[in-house]
């Protein structure tokens, strides 16, 4: 039997990255009557910025925290390179984990909290002292070694977490929501940051998160989860152009639904006989939904020219200008509303109560199987 030493040992050995740096099969996890994660089978390679997406009670933070070893599962199998750590501690494994708490010790100064993990283990003064220098210079927090959490903003809270987490060479960095508690632009700049700051150490990232753009911003690889299951995996444009389900169509971004009534051919028929292209290579039944995301769309006058395949007649009842773009609302003869959005590079041209055409490229849509 392997012991724990031995199995610790191993995941950290100069072999381990010839399997995935997370491999969970045919993972459960309950709470009574509850199912939090579902049967979970996932791969993250290494070195990958991976996210896990998800609405408030989707099983993403359960995962994580089964991943860093502070939820057993209740059956399956949860492998760090290639060996099974089901039964070892938190530190027993080739992981740290950020939390949105920061959890930094209040009475420790800056470079305390950073070298808490080294002193621990013993590592001498003079490198204490070089790595924690270094760490903080990676993260761009030099010169406030001497300081306490409570002097620092928020953002640099975060960043002093994951110095503290980096300076021990975890294989894979687990980040529970990190960002939730920052304002909209210290998150932007933080998001940023930490896909730098990735590179640049050249470890697995793990990230739960509800929020749409930051997992797109970031991640390599997502995968969206609902109801405790993986529902959709890809990199964040495989999904946003063919999220295959309308959750995750409307989950991830905003999107535009019609329920087609009959299939000709590659042609969709719409409940009022509007005929529409379908995209090249899908599979069309007359249960599905052809969707297409409002950034897509384009406004032309009824009496246009060279209009794409793709055209629905409508007229405007709402405009909302946001600055980069201007987002409208368009009533279809068929009953449903339909909302585009169009860059701001010549002046809004269409008003409340403006007869338009909607046209997009057949190519710019995807279909939703809804049987």
């Amino acid at each position: 039997m392997t012991s724990s030493t031995e199995r610790e040992q191993r995941l950290t050995g100069p072999e381990a990255g010839e399997s995935p740096a997370v491999d969970l099969t045919s993972v459960t996890k309950s709470f009574g009557k509850v199912i939090a994660v579902d049967d979970v089978t996932l791969s993250i390679e290494e070195n990958q910025f991976f996210a896990l997406l998800g609405p408030s009670g989707c099983g993403k933070t359960t995962t994580l925290r089964m991943i860093g070893g502070f939820e057993e599962p209740d059956s399956g199998d949860i492998r760090l390179y290639g060996e099974p750590v089901t039964g070892l501690k938190p530190y027993q494994r080739p992981v740290n984990t950020v939390f949105q708490s920061y959890a930094l010790f209040p009475h420790l100064t800056i470079f305390e909290n950073v070298a808490f993990g080294l002193r621990r283990r013993g590592i001498d003064k003079k490198q204490v002292r070089n790595q924690v220098n270094e760490m903080l210079d990676l993260v761009k927090l030099p010169g406030l070694t001497d300081r306490k959490p409570t002097q620092l903003s928020g953002g640099q809270r975060q960043r002093v977490a994951l110095a503290r987490a980096l300076i021990n060479h975890p294989r894979v960095l687990l980040l529970d929501e990190p960002l939730g508690a920052l304002d909209l632009k210290l998150r932007k700049e933080m998001q940023i940051e930490l896909k730098r700051i990735q590179h640049e150490v050249g470890i697995t990232f793990v990230h739960v998160t509800h929020d749409q753009e930051e997992a797109m911003t970031m991640a390599d690889t997502i995968a969206v989860m609902n109801e405790g299951q993986i529902v959709r995996l890809g990199s964040p444009a495989e999904i946003y152009e063919d999220p295959r389900s309308s959750f995750v169509a409307g989950f991830l971004g905003a999107s535009n639904l019609l329920p087609v009534a009959s299939v000709d051919g590659r042609n969709v028929v719409l409940e009022d006989g509007t005929r529409l292209h379908a995209p090249d290579g899908a599979e069309l039944s007359p249960s599905m939904s052809l969707g297409v995301r409002p950034e897509k769309i384009r406004l032309h006058a009824p009496d246009a020219s060279d209009l794409p395949a793709n055209v629905i007649r409508g007229h405007v009842v709402d405009t909302s200008y946001v600055g980069i773009s201007t987002q409208f609302l368009v009533t279809t003869p068929f009953g449903a509303s339909i909302t585009a959005v169009m860059q701001n590079v010549d002046p809004v041209s269409f008003r409340r109560g403006d007869e338009v055409l909607l046209g997009w490229n057949p190519d710019h849509s995807f279909v939703i199987d809804g049987s």
